[in-house]
């Protein structure tokens, strides 16, 4: 199998996990935040030094601060697009020793 098919195949699939993930994930994960607010419940109401740029993955547009699915999607290539990119960077510069 040629490089390339293995890279369009990774590709599709992360593409498909960008899509479907919106859709089918818990609205209450058990993750950081649920640990957070274990510890401390008064740690996810406190004042934010930075503003997100996409929180929770989504990007509020006009008055609707939850976003929509769609935009969670764009979220989400975005981001897996950016981390291609830098772990392509990283490995390039690496390789290139």
């Amino acid at each position: 199998m040629e490089n390339k098919q293995v890279y369009i195949g990774i590709l599709v699939v992360a593409l498909i996990v960008c899509v479907l993930s919106p859709f089918l994930a818990s609205g209450d994960p058990d993750g950081l935040e649920a640990s957070a607010e274990h510890i401390n419940p008064d740690a996810l109401e406190a004042e934010q030094v930075i503003d997100p740029v996409m929180p929770d993955y989504n990007f509020p547009v006009g008055d609707d601060e939850e976003g929509s699915p769609i935009t969670g999607v764009l979220c989400l290539i975005i981001g897996a697009a950016m981390a291609v990119a830098l772990a392509y960077g990283v490995f390039y510069l690496v390789s290139k020793k």
